[in-house]
């Protein structure tokens, strides 16, 4: 139970009724101690600092305006509710003045008593929790003693372009660096509206989505909606940049994983469709399900050949295992690897294997015999 209630009246009888008969349990009060009048009640609450004090007005030695005043002038924050069978209406002038939380007449109405304690601990409770952008900033369990800094990100639009540009250029260590930054500068900086901070990381998620299709990165792809979701459902700042780390973990990840296997996907594809005329690298991209600008650079980067270079090397190969059969005509060995046109085939297979087709098979046939 978080609160501790102090009861003040100089009867007996309406201590006990109130101890015994209030179900202080489902009001969010853990101790309840008694004072017979002001004088003994400030002594108690010098020693136990309860967060409300439920006192009569008129007792002997301090009455309870006086021991009102005096508690606030230690503890701002204790509330006080204030039981008087008098009418005075000094006494409810002082409640006033005093802000005091309620005013009960006597004989006491237990049911409106309950009903004033519920509305002072819902109260309360409301009061003791962190504010909501200090709770975004510094966590669950962060120190929340000190007050929000104030201070407000500066946004700079060529760092998150230059962080955009890292992550298409599979640079993991920069990237994931110029991130941890930009977390560690919106940490110090609480005075910055969190719908601000997740405009932002909505920003570096679009940038990170938009490398993961042009490469066809779907472990990431697929997890855009979960990551825009996460922008408005993340309680903290902490959790909101885990989550974004976490996806260009797998992402880049996924982009080395994609680079050693991109080339024998492509190589087992052109292979398999030699013989189709209309061959592009963009059907060759467009199959494969890759921007086929990302496929081109890739492809040269991991293998030294363009995509183009890679087919005419596979149609050469294929062309010269042609050629050992006499029975093939040479058009129909051109049409066999993917060339409509003789003349066209002969001159790129002289210039790439560095004599005639037909030389070719001359010499072949030489040689078996």
């Amino acid at each position: 139970m978080r609160f501790s209630v102090l009861v003040v009246d100089d009867e007996k009888m309406p201590r006990e009724i109130l101890r015994n008969y209030v179900p202080w349990e489902t009001l969010q009060v853990g101790r309840v101690e008694e004072a017979e009048d002001g004088a003994q009640a400030l002594e108690m609450a010098r020693l136990h600092r309860p967060d409300i004090v439920i006192s009569d007005v008129k007792m002997p030695r301090m009455n309870g305006l006086e021991l009102a005043s005096a508690v606030r002038e230690m503890y701002p924050d204790c509330q006080f509710i204030f039981l008087s069978g008098y009418t005075d209406k000094e006494y409810l002038k002082g409640a006033i003045k005093l802000r005091a939380a309620s005013y009960v007449e006597k004989p006491i109405d237990l049911e409106e008593l309950i009903t004033v304690v519920r509305e002072v601990t819902e109260e309360l409770e409301k009061q003791s929790l962190p504010d909501p952008q200090l709770l975004f900033y510094r966590g669950e369990n962060g120190d929340f003693s000190q007050p929000n800094n104030g201070q407000v990100y500066v946004y700079e639009k060529a760092v998150f372009t230059a962080l955009g540009n890292l992550i298409r250029h599979k640079r993991r260590s920069e990237s994931l660096e110029l991130t941890a930054r930009i977390y560690r500068e919106l940490r110090q900086c609480e005075g910055t509206p969190p719908e601000v901070v997740r405009n932002i990381y909505c920003q570096i998620v679009f940038a990170l989505l938009a490398a993961a299709e042009s490469r066809n990165i779907t472990a990431v792809t697929e997890q855009g909606d979960y990551l825009l979701y996460t922008a408005a459902k993340q309680p903290t700042l902490w959790l909101l940049w885990q989550a974004l780390t976490e996806s260009m973990q797998t992402y880049f990840q996924a982009v080395e994983s994609n680079s050693q296997d991109l080339v024998t996907r492509v190589d087992k594809y052109l292979a398999a469709h030699l013989s189709d005329s209309e061959l592009t690298v963009q059907a060759v991209a467009s199959e494969l399900g890759f921007v086929h600008t990302y496929l081109c650079s890739a492809y040269k980067k991991n293998s030294g050949l363009t995509v183009n270079q890679k087919l005419t090397e596979l149609r050469m190969e294929r062309a010269k295992n042609l050629l050992a059969d006499p029975t093939r005509k040479l058009y129909e060995v051109a049409h066999d690897v993917g060339y409509l046109d003789g003349k066209y085939f002969v001159k790129l297979f002289t210039k790439e294997v560095g004599i005639s087709p037909r030389l070719y098979r001359e010499n072949l046939c030489c040689h078996e015999e």
